[in-house]
């Protein structure tokens, strides 16, 4: 099963963020919660989580893009 990696709502109001880096490389085995990519504005950073446990199959964004809430960034196989 192929699940999504979500760039999550972070902040009232807030439309978009920059992926700062990926913490994980593509192929590499993740479980559900673990931090897999930071995102940052010029006021906070946050961590992107795996939605499930699985392998991380595609990087849909590069580290630098700026990305918006709810934009799908990654893909982990189940």
């Amino acid at each position: 099963m192929k699940y999504d990696v979500v760039v999550p709502e972070f902040a009232e109001g807030a439309e978009e963020i920059n992926l700062r880096q990926w913490l994980v490389e593509k192929g590499a085995t993740v479980a559900k919660g673990d931090n897999i990519a930071e995102a940052a504005t010029d006021k906070i950073s946050i961590y992107i989580e795996a939605p499930a446990d699985g392998s991380l199959t595609a990087l849909l964004s590069e580290e630098g893009d700026r990305v918006l809430v709810g934009q799908i960034i990654g893909e982990i196989e189940a």
